[in-house]
């Protein structure tokens, strides 16, 4: 994650997301609004380290059989305490369930 583009409240929300989502057995793929940086990772430095290289990222949940849970969409910059680092997502229990640990 790129500190110079992120606050320590954004930081600390998109840390409790991807650790969520990781406890939960789901895979992970990034893409930072052009392209797909990160595919299917379960790797908790590399889904942090592609996160902030621009001003927005999608966050892709899978299961671990690869079928779509959701996506989360990462706005950086609207607010320091990162309580609107997250900015939509799909609505759904599993999902709804994720967003709620990272704003706890």
């Amino acid at each position: 994650m790129h500190k110079d583009y992120t606050t320590p409240g954004e930081r600390t929300v998109a840390r409790r997301l991807v650790n969520a989502i990781l406890a939960a057995g789901h895979l992970v793929s990034v893409n930072d609004g052009e392209e797909w940086t990160v595919l299917k990772s379960r790797s908790t430095t590399e889904i942090i380290d592609a996160l902030a290289s621009t001003g927005e990222d999608y966050i892709r949940v899978r299961h671990s059989d690869g079928g779509v849970v959701g996506t989360f969409c990462l706005i950086w910059g609207n607010d320091p305490t990162g309580e609107e680092l997250i900015t939509d997502h799909t609505d759904n229990a599993e999902m709804n369930a994720l967003a709620n640990a990272a704003q706890r």
